[in-house]
């Protein structure tokens, strides 16, 4: 049984879409607030006072919850993987606007799911582990991708084929103030890990990358 009460759910008023779709003109920013985090509402508040464009999490949970509140407009996406219905509703209940389904599942299954976070009207990402998941994504009819990878040339390698009408969103492990530099141009968004947003440069780079 889901341990959250499906009742209370309400479909989201955040467009996480219209934060992250910059035509590769600038690239949106998305801060990842750590689960682990001793304060993660004054996190998100502080990110939102730096003009981040969205919120990310690694998976649904209080963290996120207590964040969703303390901003109101700044939409929240959950970073962990979406496999049925339950999934899509835990994550809605903790605040999500948007989810991450594989983009390698069966089409008719990627369908479904993307229906059913639409229904919530969270946005549904194609999640792209390689390069045959972002080549699978163009094929889901996904308006947006996040492309996962362990370098910033792995995702530009891996977004290179995509059509510029799809909005990509980059995850970059480990990645630093370089990394996300060198993602310029080539997606819309990409998420930004704590040992970044946290440091004195990221004013400067959000200044940078998305004026």
């Amino acid at each position: 049984m889901p341990d959250f009460d499906a009742g209370s759910i309400v479909p989201s008023t955040r467009d996480l879409l219209q934060v992250i779709s910059t035509r590769r003109k600038s690239m949106a920013l998305v801060g990842l607030v750590g689960s682990e985090a001793p304060a993660p509402a004054e996190d998100a508040a502080r990110l939102h006072e730096l003009n981040i464009s969205a919120l990310a999490f690694v998976e649904a949970g209080p963290a996120m919850q207590g964040a969703a509140r303390a901003t109101k407009t700044v939409p929240s996406l959950c970073l962990s993987k979406v496999g049925d219905r339950d999934g899509a509703l835990a994550a809605r209940f903790h605040g999500a606007d948007g989810v991450c389904i594989d983009a390698l599942l069966p089409l008719d299954e990627w369908d479904r799911l993307a229906k059913g976070a639409r229904t919530m009207r969270m946005l549904p990402l194609a999640l792209a582990e390689s390069p045959e998941g972002a080549a699978a994504a163009a094929k889901v009819g996904a308006r947006a991708v996040l492309v996962r990878g362990a370098t910033a040339e792995a995702v530009i390698e891996s977004v290179a084929s995509l059509p510029r009408t799809l909005t990509v969103v980059a995850e970059v492990r480990s990645a630093d103030a370089d990394a996300l530099r060198r993602l310029v141009g080539h997606v819309d968004a990409a998420i930004v890990p704590p040992a970044v947003h946290t440091s004195a440069q990221f004013p400067a780079l959000v200044a940078e990358v998305d004026p």
